[in-house]
């Protein structure tokens, strides 16, 4: 499994963008049907051939390049709006695994070599994300 260092966020419609520079190196055009499925965690995205089809989702290409991940996969996998995903490529597969960077905001998802880490790491905060926590704590406290 190969990374090609890309990372992409899923839309608020599940949508995800498969980098053009891998659509025209796999010869992937639009409307290009895509079998769906996961695999340790991660989902794999195959060229679909009905001869050989495993029985995954199907799902198309769409014309700026964005395939649609399963709701019912999304929620299998616990994945939220805006989810991060790094990219790789095995072979003719394209493989999709959450992207969890070590210094990512919880409430923003920002990296930031500013972000804030309390208790130990466990909780890792960007500025922005500090000011929406205290907007929403003030507002929970105040019920």
């Amino acid at each position: 499994m190969k990374s090609t260092g890309i990372i992409r966020k899923s839309d608020d419609l599940g949508r995800i963008v498969l980098p053009k520079e891998l659509r025209n190196t796999m010869n992937l055009e639009s409307n290009a049907p895509f079998e769906i499925h996961i695999e340790e965690g991660m989902i794999i995205l195959t060229k679909y051939d009905e001869a050989s089809g495993i029985g995954g989702f199907v799902r198309r290409l769409d014309d700026l390049g964005r395939i649609v991940l399963p709701k019912e996969l999304r929620k299998r996998l616990n994945l939220n709006i805006s989810e991060s995903f790094e990219v790789f490529v095995d072979n003719q597969r394209i493989i999709l695994k959450q992207y969890v960077s070590n210094n990512a905001c919880m409430v923003t998802g920002v990296v930031d070599e500013d972000n804030f880490s309390f208790e130990s790491g466990k909780i890792i905060v960007s500025k922005a994300g500090a000011k929406l926590l205290i907007k929403e704590l003030e507002e929970y406290i105040a019920k």
